[in-house]
């Protein structure tokens, strides 16, 4: 009984450090498993989500389901309230993006980030990456620029992962690579290939 006393204060600290994370529900918080009507209702699980988030930057309940419904359909890179600038990324800068399965890193995708990717979560909250877009993440490439590549740049846009039944809140930085579809490689050079989970 004393060993119960002494530590009642300890686990009431920790319980209270658990019970306040003050972070908005996302990905890994959706059950994947149940969609209810479907990821482009705002009855579902990523529909809730986003309302929790995103409900007071629009002027009444109509306008927010209409954005809801914009975010579902377009499935933009870029979010509702930015419009990405037209650069240049000089040879010498390094970037990172997150391949997987059959994909090798000759074949880059059109889209990097300055951001450091970890994990396969990041790439899936923080890069916004459905599931059906790339379904096997497993390895992040870091590329250095050795001829300038035209890019639009911002910060990520969320995404509904119809799929998976999440919401996906994106907001790292990113880039899209403006050139010609499988020329990106000549473009570049491989820093680093190492495995993430």
């Amino acid at each position: 009984m004393r060993i119960i006393n002494r530590a009642a204060p300890l686990l009431l600290l920790l319980a209270a450090a658990c019970a306040q994370t003050g972070t908005v529900q996302t990905a890994a918080t959706v059950p994947p498993s149940f969609c209810g009507k479907g990821a482009d209702s705002l009855d579902s699980p990523p529909g809730k989500v986003w309302w929790d988030a995103n409900r007071w930057r629009y002027a009444d309940d109509e306008a927010a389901t209409k954005a809801y419904a914009l975010l579902v359909g377009g499935a933009s890179p870029w979010p509702d309230w930015y419009s990405a600038y037209d650069s240049t990324l000089p040879a010498g800068t390094r970037f990172q993006m997150a391949i997987g399965g059959t994909q090798t890193p000759e074949m880059p995708g059109s889209f990097g980030t300055f951001d450091r990717i970890t994990s396969v979560e990041d790439v899936r909250e923080r890069l916004a990456v459905r599931d059906d877009w790339k379904p096997q993440v497993d390895r992040v490439v870091t590329y250095e620029v050795v001829t300038p590549v035209p890019v639009k740049i911002g910060p990520i846009g969320p995404q509904v992962d119809p799929k998976s039944c999440r919401y996906l809140a994106g907001r790292w930085s990113q880039f899209q690579a403006m050139v010609p579809r499988g020329t990106l490689f000549s473009h570049l050079k491989v820093v680093e290939v190492r495995p993430i989970r």
